[in-house]
């Protein structure tokens, strides 16, 4: 199975791999401040609120440098943003009904992101495994 799920590693070039885990990490970044700062239905939160996206800075640097460490320690930073993206999505599907509908386009576009992160960082650290491993 591990082996199957590992294919698209070969597919695609590491420097592609990276760049969509780069993508990923600047577009959770930049939901995430403005979801708190801007976009939230219930209003602006404070600035302090905002302080959740501060994590994602942390492998910033090693993904714009290739790092593949960097790549496998950001592919468990997403994780909790996607768990409270389903969440929320859950939240506006199945009764209590407590979240709405902004909620709910803005909890789908932090999972996006997310996922976008997740993928390019797994991806990238097994490409660059291949290629170290030989």
């Amino acid at each position: 199975m591990r082996k199957l799920l590992m294919q698209p590693s070969g597919w695609i070039p590491p420097a592609a791999w990276q760049w969509v885990g780069l993508a990923g990490l600047l577009g959770l970044l930049g939901h995430s401040m403005a979801w708190n700062l801007l976009l939230s239905p219930g209003g602006p939160y404070p600035g302090w609120m905002a302080a959740s996206a501060l994590p994602l800075l942390t492998p910033l640097r090693g993904l714009l440098h290739g790092r593949r460490g960097a790549a496998q320690w950001a592919s468990l930073l997403p994780l909790p943003y996607l768990l409270g993206s389903m969440v929320a999505i859950h939240g506006y599907w199945v009764p209590p009904y407590f979240t709405g509908t902004v909620d709910f386009w803005g909890a789908l576009g932090q999972g996006l992101w997310g996922a976008l992160m997740l993928t390019g960082s797994v991806y990238f650290a097994a490409a660059t495994a291949a290629r170290e491993s030989s």
